[in-house]
């Protein structure tokens, strides 16, 4: 397992890394060892202008992991942004959204969830993803792949959703983000970056777990649901 130390070396470019080992739980091998510029990430919060400073950490900790989340994804042949636009908007459905190289903030989220910055690390991971538009990419795993580096990444000692024989692989975000975590320290550390790899070229198929793992999908589940549910000692 790579320390923080290694990882900065990997990176090159030397973001401020979080405090603490925010990167020590399952900081595998990086995708990438090339340098990436840290976009220029501008923040408009004229709609709050009571969350000013909430949007200026925002900002600040966005391009202070876009170059951490830019490795540790299928990110060889890609182009990364020059910049990003967050916006808050007084009225929206969705906490943050990310499209057209920019992420909208819902106001009144933020106000009764001041500490949900882990958002703005998904979202940005959306932004990361960039998949071109394709019928094979599935969205339950462009979602589950967001969250596996919101929740085992970025905050790693997040208590951890508890999986049922309800639960599916294809119910996205953190569900989906657990199985990820499962496969990619059991069978292959690189698993995830593979994954993004091929949705980023359009090659996406549900045959690539078997080629990693050397197990079906549905075999795979059926394992992970097993673990998590049998009876701890």
């Amino acid at each position: 397992m790579l320390t923080p130390l290694l990882c900065l070396t990997l990176l090159t470019q030397p973001p401020a890394f979080p405090t603490g080992d925010a990167l020590t739980k399952q900081a595998y091998l990086l995708a990438s060892a090339k340098s990436v510029a840290t976009p220029k990430v501008t923040v408009d919060t004229s709609a709050a202008p009571d969350l000013a400073e909430w949007g200026k950490h925002a900002g600040n900790l966005m391009e202070q992991w876009y170059p951490i989340v830019w490795n540790l994804l299928g990110t060889q042949d890609a182009k990364p942004a020059s910049e990003i636009k967050v916006t808050f908007q007084l009225k929206q459905d969705a906490p943050a959204y990310a499209t057209g190289g920019g992420i909208f903030v819902s106001v009144p989220w933020v106000r009764a969830h001041p500490d949900d910055f882990g958002m703005m690390i998904h979202e940005m991971t959306h932004l990361v993803q960039a998949y071109p538009s394709s019928r094979s990419t599935p969205g339950w795993l462009v979602e589950g792949i967001a969250d596996y580096i919101r929740w085992w990444r970025y905050e790693p000692e997040a208590p951890r959703p508890k999986i049922t024989e309800k639960n599916k692989y294809t119910d996205a975000y953190r569900v989906t983000a657990f199985f990820l975590a499962y496969l990619t320290h059991k069978y292959d550390h690189g698993l995830v970056q593979k994954l993004d790899k091929a949705m980023k070229t359009r090659s996406y198929n549900d045959s690539l777990f078997e080629a990693s793992t050397g197990k079906k999908l549905d075999d795979l589940w059926a394992e992970f649901v097993a673990y998590q549910t049998k009876p701890k000692s």
